[in-house]
């Protein structure tokens, strides 16, 4: 039988209502691990810190510089040479006292593979194919839920490997419960996809432009182990070809070169609005994925803010 407490039940009554005590009480269970402090992470830690999460863990080595002011709410000018996981730590559980906040100073790189196995979730955030690969295979092998995601300029995306997830909903007809089980995808296996079944026609008219330059991206640093450089964009657009035929795609037009240019140029950039689309959406699937009651993401999602357009699609 389900217990919450008196003021528990005042407190997230909206939440209650909307996802049920079962899922109220998953949610307030749950351990959240947060890796990378950015503007992405300020609003995904609000969302999850009002929705009443039993903890979030903030993982981050770098200290506090003055461009981190500009989109993290979290942060002030005393803050500038801080680790940034420890001065965000002030107003984030000013949100809600009753969730316990953890501050981890080191480098992510340097974790050994049972740190990431036990969090309910494990959130990366503005990191590269190393070690978004790394944690998402770490992730699988006990079996629970790894995200990871990037806002910059007016671009970001969302990846979500759920490995196998089960979730229960209503039926349309009757009082009954359905049970739905999904199969995610890893890291390695999406980009790795073979695109040749998609025409041409469907990849320019249903499959957002940022699947593609993610994807040449993502596998760019998989092959080269850095971001392409100013100069680097310009050879991979010249050898663009290459690069498409390898994900199966003989028709190089597809590809968006100025979004490609857009996001390689605005990759250290970060605009609150688009951290604030992003996190919020990446913080509500979160609290899906705890609440089990509906499919979360599957298993990319990807903003595109010249055209105001949000896609999910499952690669």
């Amino acid at each position: 039988m389900s217990v919450i407490s008196t003021d528990e039940a005042a407190i997230y009554d909206r939440q209650i209502r909307l996802w049920g005590l079962d899922a109220q009480q998953r949610i307030g269970k749950a351990s959240i691990l947060i890796i990378g402090i950015c503007a992405l992470s300020n609003e995904i830690c609000k969302n999850l810190a009002l929705a009443g999460v039993a903890s979030i863990t903030l993982l981050d080595h770098e200290e506090v510089k003055e461009e981190d002011l500009g989109a993290q709410f979290f942060l002030s000018e005393d803050d500038i040479g801080k680790n940034r996981a420890e001065a965000s730590v002030p107003s984030l559980q000013a949100l809600n006292p009753r969730v316990r906040i953890v501050v981890d100073k080191q480098n992510v790189t340097q974790k050994l593979d049972d740190f990431f196995e036990s969090f309910d979730i494990v959130c990366l955030l503005r990191s590269n194919y190393q070690t978004m690969a790394r944690i998402d295979q770490l992730r699988r092998n006990v079996k629970r839920p790894f995200y990871a995601a990037d806002a910059f300029g007016w671009f970001g995306y969302i990846f979500c490997d759920l490995t196998e997830y089960t979730f229960v909903q209503n039926a349309k007809n009757s009082s009954g419960k359905i049970t739905h089980t999904e199969h995610f995808t890893s890291l390695d296996a999406s980009l790795s996809k073979d695109w040749s079944s998609i025409s041409p026609k469907t990849l320019r008219k249903r499959i957002s432009p940022m699947a593609l330059v993610m994807h040449i991206l993502l596998r760019y640093q998989k092959e080269h182990h850095h971001f392409p450089s100013k100069v680097e964009v310009a050879e991979l657009i010249e050898n663009k070809r290459e690069y498409l035929q390898q994900m199966g795609i003989t028709d190089s037009s597809v590809l968006d070169e100025n979004i490609l240019r857009n996001v390689c140029e605005m990759h250290n950039t970060e605009i609150s609005p688009v951290a604030a689309i992003v996190g919020g959406i990446l913080a509500q699937d979160i609290l899906r994925t705890l609440s089990a009651m509906e499919l979360p993401i599957q298993n990319w999602f990807y903003y595109n803010g010249l055209d105001e357009t949000g896609m999910v699609h499952q690669l």
